[in-house]
Order: C-alpha cells, then structure tokens, then sequence
C-alpha cells in the first residue's frame, strides 16, 4: 500500500471519531493494548495519555457548560495527535519507509518498534507540539487564561520529558521514575483542581487557581514546580525538547524566556507571591 492510500485510510479513521469524543478514548485505549508494552497497569506507556484524555474528554473538549461546545482548539491538537500516531502504526503495519512520515509518525514507528521511556516521550510529545504549531489561530479564539493554561500544559509536558531523558536539572535518576509514562502521577495530577480547572471556560476560582491568587496549600505546590522548579530551565528545556523532538520552531513559542504561544506574547501568569519570589532567587542561585 502506498504512503497516499495510508494517510487516505488514516484521515477516514479520524473522520469516525472526530465528533465522539468516547471513541478517540477507545481508540487510544486499543492502540496501548497492541502497542503499549503493557507489563505494568492495563495501558502499559499509554497510562499517563489515557489519564489526560479522560481529563481533556471531560473538561474541555466536552464543555462543563451546556451552552459551549468545547475548545476547538484542544479539539483539534487531541486529533491531529491521533492522527500521526495512527499514521505511524499503520505505515509500520504495511511497511512504508519511515524516512516518508513525518517527524511525529516516525517517533511513533520508534516507539513500536522499541518500546521505552524515551521512544514514548518523543513520540507524544513530537506529536503534541505539531499540533500546538498547526493550530495557533484556533489557540488565539481562548481567552487569556485559557492561552496561560495552554502554555502551562505544554511546559509541564516537555519537563517530564527531561525528567525521563535523566536532565540534572529534573532531578536526574529520580525524575525518570516520577515521570515514567507506565505510572500513575498523571492520574493523580489531573484530578487536582489546582493543577488542572475543572469547567470550561474556567470559573473565577479556576482563574485564581492558575494564577496563583488563591492561598491554598495545593496551589502554593503547584506554583513551586511552575515557578521555582521549572521557570528558571525555560531557556534549556526548550532547547533540548526541540532537538529531542525534532521540532526547531518549539523555539518560536518562548520570547524574551517567556512562554509566548500562540501569538508571540509572553503570558503573564501574575504577579508572584514573596515566598515563591525568595525560592526561585535561591533556586538561581544554587542551581
């Protein structure tokens, strides 16, 4: 079969499942059980994807308001994912060249063929940047925070990816066990209404939430790995996620060492507290 024919079978496939957000679900649960190297947890490297594809399905891409339809833009990243991973596996299952796919469905042929940490984060994340830079005038439709929150999405994305690639300043050795895709952090994260909103659009308690405006302990957590642990690696963790992902115009989406996407505008994510403030000084300064 030809790589035309494949794409061709391929977009039918997302044609099917493009309204039913349960299907994409289902469809990304078949893929782990083929796929997924499953030897610890039902999905094996799914875990971590499935978890937020629960999250997505039931927060934005199906809107806690009735009167809204959902995010188009996290609509159209969820499918262009699932879209190259497919392409991917059926291009392995027919025998295309690789050198044909694109840079995400290649990482995914990688993934299939060597199962791993590594192949697993770089085939997702290849993926989910693709989409973040084919859809930016879907992105420019949210509303501010909705933009903070997306760039939030994607930096804590690539710095579990430097956590799994063994980077010093992701705590090493240890960060490849908490990032580990076969584990559960994911599925406890996206449960946490500080680290991820619960309504979409968000409420004003989501809002304060994201931004750091509420005085709860589970916020104060979050700003910690946002603002003290990951802020400071921005330069870095853009760099090398850009090489590991074969991504070069990752790098477009920071300015001025502010995370930038959609428009080129770094987002503000508040004014930061005194105590986050005087921990990302120290962290500077002993890092």
């Amino acid at each position: 079969m030809s790589l035309k024919k494949v794409e061709k079978e391929v977009k039918k496939f997302v044609s099917t499942i493009k309204d039913d957000p349960d299907a994409r679900l289902r469809s990304r649960e078949e893929f782990y059980k083929k796929f997924g190297a499953s030897d610890r947890g039902e999905f094996g490297y799914g875990n971590s994807e499935i978890a937020f594809m629960k999250w997505e399905n039931d927060r934005v891409i199906r809107s806690s308001d009735a009167s809204n339809k959902g995010s188009e833009w996290w609509n159209a990243v969820n499918l262009r994912f699932i879209y190259l991973s497919e392409l991917g596996a059926k291009a392995k299952e027919f025998g295309i060249p690789k050198s044909e796919l694109p840079s995400p469905s290649q990482f995914w042929v990688d993934f299939i063929e060597r199962p791993s940490e590594s192949t697993w984060y770089r085939a997702h994340n290849s993926s989910i940047i693709d989409g973040y830079l084919k859809y930016p005038s879907l992105a420019k439709k949210e509303n501010n925070s909705e933009q903070v929150l997306i760039n939030i999405v994607l930096y804590r994305l690539l710095f579990a990816q430097a956590m799994v690639e063994g980077k010093d300043f992701a705590f090493g050795r240890l960060g490849r066990i908490f990032a580990n895709p076969r584990g559960t952090a994911v599925n406890l994260i996206t449960q946490f209404e500080y680290f991820y909103p619960t309504n979409y659009p968000m409420s004003p308690e989501d809002k304060r939430h994201l931004l750091g405006q509420s005085h709860d302990l589970g916020v104060f957590g979050m700003k910690i790995l946002d603002d003290v642990l990951i802020e400071p690696e921005f330069a870095q963790l853009y760099q090398d996620a850009s090489d590991w992902n074969r991504q070069p115009k990752l790098l477009n989406l920071l300015v001025a060492n502010k995370p930038a996407y959609p428009d080129g505008i770094p987002k503000s994510e508040g004014e930061k507290k005194y105590l986050i403030r005087m921990l990302t000084f120290f962290r500077k300064l002993f890092s």
